[in-house]
């Protein structure tokens, strides 16, 4: 099987990548004409201090030479600011530059021939060495982007030196030479961390730039994305809202008896049961649209007193039939007192009690148990509780089933087609309203959920 060819996408990127680097790393040799200038101003005063003792001929040619290749640094490095020189074409400008700069060390170096065949009196050496040192140390702050260009300088014009002092023939001119070529080693791995110094510079602020693109193009995708998304569930909740209000408007005629009696009084009160359903689940819609779009679910500004038996009387029955065709008995125990109401929107409580009945049902075996019920507690809250003896859950997984969208592996087996959002919807919406949802699970045993709600203070 053969190998996977490299994305050519991301194969671009990384030339792109490489050649900004490049670039950066090759501009600042050409970006200004003082080190070419600097040349040309310096052998002008060497040759004025050895004018007496090298011959003029000999000198003028030097300069001359000099300026020449001044002069085309000068027009490379004009010419390659303007040229917007691409990562294939850097590197012939890296070559042009290598030669002119080759030709200017050559030149220095020449120093050492005019030294070993001409005496001159100390001074004159003196001011020779120096300007040698001076622009051995000046082409590490100018040339050091390229180490082929630098050392194509400095090795020239700094060997060249040395070997003409060693040739003089006096006394201690050996030892000079070799501090010479202490100098010129220096130079060498001056210039050499000043590069590598430079790169990885560089190297960091191109990381930095990939890095900014890279979140800005994060940044894009993930609007588009919810942008998208917000279209397709607009799209989505348009088309299930549009089939769910014929069936409640049929409902609601039918349990109305707006077209003549149906004969049944069952009829009609299935008829009624469809609507309340209908509207229900238009409400869950509204919700589960709102939660997958990720904004917030807000309470209005006020609930209204539930009374708790009525809504817990309508989940029963709503899912009894549900419950029966798989086997297990639903109950509904009640009480002897009546029980307070709480201030909570009643349709948001017939969901929460939807939801943990629907799941206990799924996830409870046929011959099981079901029990609805609820107490008065301590401190003026009132407690709802559905008990199953289903499948149960760890501890470590209670966390998980409470995540929007998380379906727990044990459970996929008996509601494969759960989407793992009714406990997390229910929790956000008992805590909206001050309440609390307490989960105690056993693996094989069952799970007991209690919404647990601020009950409304009797009336005095």
């Amino acid at each position: 099987m053969g190998e996977a060819s490299p994305d050519p996408i991301e194969d671009s990127v990384v030339r792109d990548a490489a050649g900004d680097l490049l670039y950066q790393r090759i501009e600042p040799l050409f970006r200004s004409s003082y080190p070419a200038l600097a040349n040309v101003m310096i052998a002008s005063l060497v040759a004025v201090a050895a004018r007496n003792y090298v011959p003029l001929s000999y000198l003028l040619v030097w300069i001359a030479l000099m300026g020449a290749f001044s002069f085309l640094r000068i027009r490379l490095g004009s010419g390659f600011l303007q040229s917007g020189a691409e990562a294939p074409e850097l590197l012939v400008w890296e070559r042009r530059l290598l030669g002119c700069v080759a030709g200017q060390g050559l030149l220095w170096a020449a120093t050492g021939l005019a030294i070993a065949r001409f005496p001159m009196p100390p001074e004159v050496l003196a001011i020779v060495a120096m300007a040698v040192c001076g622009m051995l140390a000046g082409a590490t702050f100018s040339l050091t982007g390229s180490q082929r260009v630098f050392r194509a300088y400095v090795i020239p014009a700094g060997i060249g030196t040395i070997a003409g002092i060693a040739l003089m023939g006096h006394e201690g001119s050996v030892v000079i030479a070799l501090m010479g070529l202490v100098y010129v080693a220096v130079v060498l791995v001056w210039g050499r961390a000043i590069a590598k110094s430079m790169e990885e510079r560089l190297s960091l602020a191109a990381e930095k730039e990939t890095l900014l693109a890279n979140l800005e193009l994060a940044q894009r995708e993930a609007e588009l994305e919810r942008e998208f998304k917000q279209e397709t569930f607009n799209k989505l909740g348009h088309e299930l809202r549009t089939p769910l209000n014929s069936i409640i408007g049929f409902a609601e005629i039918i349990g109305g008896e707006a077209v003549g009696p149906i004969g049944s009084t069952k009829y009609k009160e299935y008829g009624c049961l469809v609507a309340e359903s209908g509207k229900h689940l238009a409400s869950l819609i509204d919700e589960m649209l709102t939660l997958a779009r990720g904004d917030n679910v807000l309470p209005p500004v006020d609930g209204e007193p539930v009374n708790v038996s009525d809504v817990m009387v309508f989940c029963r029955d709503l899912l009894a039939p549900f419950a029966k065709t798989r086997g297990i008995d639903l109950r509904l125990l009640r009480n002897r007192e009546p029980l307070p109401q709480v201030l909570m929107d009643p349709l948001k409580l017939r969901q929460v009690l939807i939801n943990l009945l629907n799941n206990a049902i799924h996830y409870t075996l046929q011959g099981g148990r079901i029990e609805l019920s609820a107490k008065l507690r301590d401190g003026g809250f009132l407690e709802i509780r559905v008990s199953d003896t289903g499948i149960g859950m760890t501890e470590a997984e209670i966390p998980r089933a409470l995540e929007p969208f998380n379906q727990l592996e044990s459970g996929k087996t008996y509601n494969p087609h759960g989407k793992g959002i009714g406990l997390a919807l229910s929790k956000k919406f008992v805590e909206m309203y001050g309440g609390r949802m307490e989960i105690e699970s056993e693996p094989g045993v069952g799970t007991a959920i209690s919404v647990v709600l601020p009950a409304v203070p009797p009336q005095s």
